[in-house]
């Protein structure tokens, strides 16, 4: 793992991704992406550990619904309290352009577009 690049899971763990090797589940939203946000979410990781992040965004937050179909920003990839808080915020802004592009999301009617953000999802690495 390094703090001047993205580690993907599959780069650290090959076994992690048929074993169940994550424990601890959750989710946090991201609203803006930047810097601070990802920094106050990482300060509050335990300093002991590592964890997997997969990145969802949701185009409304108020017409979400788990249930439906989802975007996936990127492959699942390894953080620590320590990670590079601006590469992360650089890295997930960079997947929701590509998303944006790939998808025409800018063409699409501006009123399903509503208060838009990133789900992290997110568990400790238990073994790999």
């Amino acid at each position: 793992m390094s703090i001047n690049n993205i580690t993907f899971l599959q780069d650290i763990s090959n076994n992690c991704i048929s074993n169940n090797c994550v424990s601890n589940l959750s989710n946090i939203r991201f609203y803006f992406n930047d810097p601070i946000e990802v920094k106050q979410f990482l300060n509050k990781l335990d300093s002991d550990n590592i964890y997997i992040l997969s990145l969802e965004f949701i185009l409304s937050w108020p017409l979400y619904n788990e249930d439906d179909p989802v975007i996936v920003l990127s492959k699942p990839f390894v953080v620590t309290r320590n990670s590079n808080c601006k590469l992360i915020s650089e890295y997930i802004q960079s997947r929701i352009n590509i998303a944006c592009n790939l998808y025409s999301i800018e063409d699409m009617n501006e009123d399903n577009i509503i208060d838009p953000g990133v789900l992290v999802k997110y568990g400790i690495l238990t073994h790999f």
